[in-house]
Formats: C-alpha cells, sequence, structure tokens
C-alpha cells in the first residue's frame, strides 16, 4: 500500500491541532457511536425486565425477553467492534480523518513524511491509547502540556501528529 501525500505537511506549526480540538473530535466519534449505546440500553432493559419476569416463574415471557436481551447485548458488543475498527482503522487509516476528525477538520499524519499513517498505525494507534488509557486517562491529557505539536503519547511512539485545516 502506497502512502498518500498530505497537503498539510508543509504547513507551520501553528497547524497542529489544539487539544481542544482533539476533544471536540473524539466527542464526535462518541455520536458516531451512539446508536451503539442505544442497542446496549435497550438489551439491557430487555435483559432486566426478562430476570424480573422469571423470578416471578409465572410465565414464559421472562425467558424470551432474557434470550432477546442477551441476543441483542452479543449484537451489540459486535456492532461496536465493527464500527470502532471501520471508524478508527479503516476510513482513518485511508483517509486520516475518523468520523470525529472529519467533522473539525483535523487530518492524522505521518510526522516525518505527511503522509496518512495507514490502517496498520491507525490500528496501532487505537490499540495504544485503549492501553495507556486503562490505567489512567494520560493519553487524552497529554496533548495539554506537549508543545509545540501538541502529541497524545502514542503519537509520540508512533510518530504521528494531528494537525488543523487552514
Amino acid at each position: 500500500m502506497t502512502e498518500q501525500p498530505n497537503p498539510y505537511a508543509s504547513q507551520p506549526t501553528s497547524s497542529y491541532a489544539t487539544w481542544g480540538d482533539r476533544a471536540v473530535a473524539t466527542l464526535w466519534d462518541a455520536v458516531y457511536l451512539w446508536p451503539v449505546v442505544v442497542a446496549f440500553i435497550v438489551s439491557g432493559v430487555l435483559l432486566g425486565i426478562g430476570g424480573g419476569i422469571n423470578s416471578d416463574q409465572t410465565t414464559g415471557a421472562g425467558t424470551t425477553l432474557v434470550i432477546l436481551g442477551s441476543l441483542g447485548l452479543a449484537a451489540s458488543y459486535i456492532w461496536l467492534f465493527v464500527r470502532s475498527i471501520r471508524n478508527y482503522v479503516v476510513i482513518q487509516g485511508r483517509t486520516g480523518q475518523s468520523w470525529g476528525k472529519a467533522r473539525k477538520g483535523l487530518w492524522v499524519v505521518n510526522e516525518q513524511t505527511g503522509a496518512v499513517p495507514g490502517w496498520g498505525s491507525c490500528l496501532g494507534r487505537m490499540l495504544l491509547h485503549s492501553l495507556i488509557n486503562q490505567a489512567v486517562y494520560i493519553d487524552y491529557l497529554w496533548p495539554l502540556w506537549d508543545k509545540p505539536k501538541v502529541q497524545t503519547l502514542t503519537d509520540k511512539i508512533l510518530t504521528t501528529v494531528v494537525v488543523k485545516r487552514a
């Protein structure tokens, strides 16, 4: 796979995205996942209601709701996985933008070449963000004190930067 040149790579350091821009893009990415959250909630409610009905042992309706809720939760987990991989790995790897970054006019690019990082780097980016943020949210906060490139710890490891459209 060939790397695509990025027209924003030669811009001055003032084109680096701010922490606020990155935070808003992350919130937009959360909106992209909102349908999955709704599916989780509906499935959980069905499971809870079915469990409550089953405690009475009066009807088979409780068992049906438990099965529907369980299947809904399983489907929601699969949907979350597919939608996250599509957004953060496939689309961002190909274009340099996740759904949220596209709304804010931000791009992830390779620090040295200015090219779109590719799906492998974006997969690493997603996994490293998850791993680092399991203990503390230091990766999301790191850009607050990183100057001038406003990088996360993950960006530093993978030599990527997030730039803003001029």
